[in-house]
């Protein structure tokens, strides 16, 4: 079993295998993935055409696949098969479909000439990743591999595969930041945190504001929080982020203003509700780990936030004892239930109760 850990090795090595499975829940990192291989893997030497074939699962079988892959470069060093939904591949079912179906002897025994990428949504493959190398899992992992059936069971024993798994919400921060850098931009802490909280959790939601806003402020080398208000049309007073810092320090009357003029510009009440609830788990989360640590870093990385940010927690913490946390989280409860089920309150005034709840 090769599991390929990142991608950026092989793409530079451009030593790739003879069979790749990618497959993940992030569906945009799969695709930026599969782009970025057929980029990487398909020689531009005018011959493409001969040596590069794309196909969805649904549309092959299983001797055709095997007829490509086995076929011979034209003036290249290696042919290219791409096999894009490739868990709808006619490949036969029941149980000799293993021992009657081409692509068996194929798999064990790939042509070094070719470079067949599989790309698969499989449910039975999803979290295989984290069950595999997390030593806490090995019977997890035993009973996952177990439940593969043909062909994706050999694909996993016996080829290289990689998995893009669903992203953590406290990871996507870093993974804007990350991004920006890639492209060339730095962008605060606070801007990423304003960008996640307004773009969602969906990577090509947040790639496609991030492009937006570059296009916007082509000239700008570091992104700032009021950038991203500017281009996603966020006030740069009146946002979650205000919010959250106002109930912070309990202020009752500013909180209920910031909530009042983030309704008028657009109806984000589950929004509201979704963020305040992230926010009072991280405070909850924050009276366990001072318990063992008071360094911002520690803190920071063991509740999932920016650095940048820890003080302000920190001093919401006097505000908020573990009580009253807890009692937010029922005003919060309270708050979605009837947001999703009332029809004689509006969403302005489920969302005052709940404030009112909260701070007071």
């Amino acid at each position: 079993m090769a599991i390929i850990e990142s991608l950026t090795p092989l793409l530079k090595s451009r030593a790739f295998p003879p069979i790749l499975l990618v497959f993940g829940e992030e569906d945009f990192l799969v695709e930026e993935a599969t782009n970025a291989l057929i980029e990487a893997a398909v020689e531009k030497n005018g011959m493409e055409s001969f040596n590069f074939d794309s196909f969805d699962g649904s549309d092959l079988s299983a001797e055709a696949l095997v007829e490509m892959s086995s076929a011979f470069p034209m003036m290249s060093e290696r042919r290219v098969v791409v096999v894009r939904h490739f868990e709808k591949m006619n490949i036969g079912r029941g149980k000799d479909a293993e021992k009657k179906s081409p692509l068996t002897t194929y798999l064990r025994n790939p042509s070094p000439t070719t470079f067949l990428l599989l790309v698969a949504e499989h449910d039975e493959l999803q979290g295989l990743k984290s069950a595999v190398t997390n030593p806490k899992q090995q019977e997890k992992a035993k009973k996952k591999l177990a439940a593969l059936k043909f062909p994706f069971n050999i694909l996993v024993r016996e080829c290289e595969w990689m998995e893009f798994p669903k992203m953590r919400e406290s990871a996507l921060s870093s993974w804007v930041a990350d991004r920006c850098k890639s492209l060339g931009r730095e962008i605060a802490p606070d801007a990423c945190e304003l960008l996640v909280a307004q773009a969602g959790e969906s990577l090509r939601d947040l790639h496609n504001e991030i492009q937006k806003i570059i296009t916007f402020a082509p000239d700008k080398k570091r992104l700032t929080r009021e950038d991203i208000a500017e281009v996603i049309g966020v006030s740069k007073n009146y946002n979650i982020f205000e919010l959250q810092r106002t109930i912070g320090e309990r202020n009752l009357p500013k909180a209920l203003e910031i909530t009042q003029r983030m309704l008028v510009v657009e109806r984000q009440e589950l929004l509201i509700i979704s963020m305040l609830t992230r926010y009072f788990t991280i405070l909850w989360k924050l009276t366990e780990v001072m318990q063992q640590t008071q360094s911002p870093y520690e803190l920071s990385k063991a509740v999932g936030i920016d650095q940048y940010f820890i003080t302000e927690y920190i001093g919401a913490l006097r505000m908020y004892s573990r009580g009253r946390i807890e009692s937010a989280f029922y005003a919060l409860c309270d708050a979605d239930i009837a947001m999703k089920t009332s029809t004689s309150e509006s969403g302005d005034v489920i969302l005052q109760k709940m404030l009112m709840k909260i701070i007071i």
